[in-house]
Order: C-alpha cells, then structure tokens, then sequence
C-alpha cells in the first residue's frame, strides 16, 4: 500500500458523506426534477418524430404524395429531421446553461462544507 493511499481513504470517505447530504438538499432535488421534466419530454417527441418517418414510409403511402412540385412528403419529413436535430440542440444548450447556473448556485451555497 501507498503512503498516498493510507492518507486519501478517509479524506475520499468524508467526500462521500458530504456528497451524499449535497444532494438530500431540497435545491439540488428541485434541479433535479427541473432536469427531468425537461430531459424526458424532450427525448419522447425527438424519438416519436424520429421513428414516425420509416414507420410511415413502410406502412402507409402518405409520404409519397407530392407536396411541392415533384418533391414527395417523404424528403420533406426527411429534411424536417434535420432542422429538428439543430431545434433541439439549440433548446438543449439554452436549458441547459440555466440548469448550469442552478447548480453552480447550489454547490457555491455549500461551498464550505464541500472544501472542508
């Protein structure tokens, strides 16, 4: 065994502990719920509008009437992915910095029980 190992054993177990009544906290169990209720829905709708194109394209001939000129639904849908995926990035950085600021509000609140 290290001389390094002998010292960082009950220093990581104390880590644990602090970490463990972190987030027992109301705040960061709040984030948390704010974190889900935006994360779950947002994953529902991409995959449903995700896998809606094959299973149309397969099952149905819906995508294959003209919708401009000679340019089926099909490519339409097919390039709506594309501006979904960009959408859906962008919506997720802006949540996300917020979210970012909740936590850094949180971890700065228990700050000194943290570097202890």
């Amino acid at each position: 065994m290290l001389k390094s190992e002998k010292y960082d054993a009950p220093l990581e177990k104390k880590q644990r502990t602090l970490y463990t009544t972190l987030i027992q906290t109301t705040d960061f169990q709040e984030l948390i719920q704010k974190k889900k209720e935006f994360i779950i829905p947002m994953s529902i709708f991409f995959f449903v509008f995700y896998f809606t194109l094959p299973i149309l394209a397969a099952y149905t001939d819906i995508l294959t009437k003209q919708a401009i000129g000679h340019i089926t639904w099909a490519w339409v849908y097919a390039l709506m992915q594309f501006v979904l995926v960009w959408v859906c990035g962008y919506v997720y950085v802006k949540k996300s910095e917020k979210l970012d600021i909740s936590a850094k509000k949180i971890l700065s609140a228990h700050k000194e029980e943290l570097d202890s």
